[in-house]
């Protein structure tokens, strides 16, 4: 076997443990395997056991603070996601400061919530904490909301797919998610 020429004979080059780029999954079963099986963390009650957030969601701090859409005298510093996520999320929010977009963000809907999908019956993927909603107040279900675009590419660009791309009443403008195909 010929050694590679910036290789010495005899010595070996590890590789460093380091975990891929993390691929937006396609579809309910990749979303299983990419980030647990929450199905084995329902309850018989329907309720979502305690360890499910143990065992997968962390928190993120947040570079600046996002005004809470259902108490508007509050303000969050940090959101609750899918440990997975962590980096994505603070490379995201970064991304949007460095651009001086913060105040585009007028405030956020949520990031983890056990729940199912409003327009349907399914878990909605907050209940995996790989979604995030933006400006809920100007950015209702079915409407084209009002969203900047670069926020928009932003989150695109960390391999996110928005809700506002949808059609009809399912568009959801407030909405990102870090799946397709769900």
């Amino acid at each position: 076997m010929d050694q590679p020429q910036d290789q010495a004979e005899g010595t070996s080059v590890s590789q460093p443990d380091v975990e891929p780029a993390l691929v937006a999954p396609n579809g309910l079963e990749e979303i299983l395997a990419t980030f647990g099986d929450i199905y084995k963390y329902i309850r018989p009650d329907g309720s979502l056991d305690p360890r499910w957030q143990a065992d997968f969601l962390e928190r993120v701090a947040l570079p600046f603070p996002l005004l809470l859409s259902w108490d508007h005298s509050k303000t969050a510093d940090q959101l609750t996601c899918h440990k997975r996520m962590t980096e994505i999320f603070r490379t995201v929010f970064a991304s949007i400061q460095q651009r001086g977009l913060q105040a585009k963000i007028r405030s956020f809907g949520g990031c983890f919530a056990f729940r199912p999908q409003r327009t349907g019956t399914k878990l909605s993927t907050h209940s995996w904490g790989i979604a995030i909603d933006l400006n809920p107040e100007t950015n209702v279900q079915g409407t084209l909301g009002d969203l900047d675009a670069e926020v928009i590419e932003i989150f695109r660009g960390a391999g996110f797919k928005w809700g506002g791309d949808w059609e009809g009443c399912r568009r959801d403008a407030m909405h990102f998610q870090f799946c397709t195909g769900y």
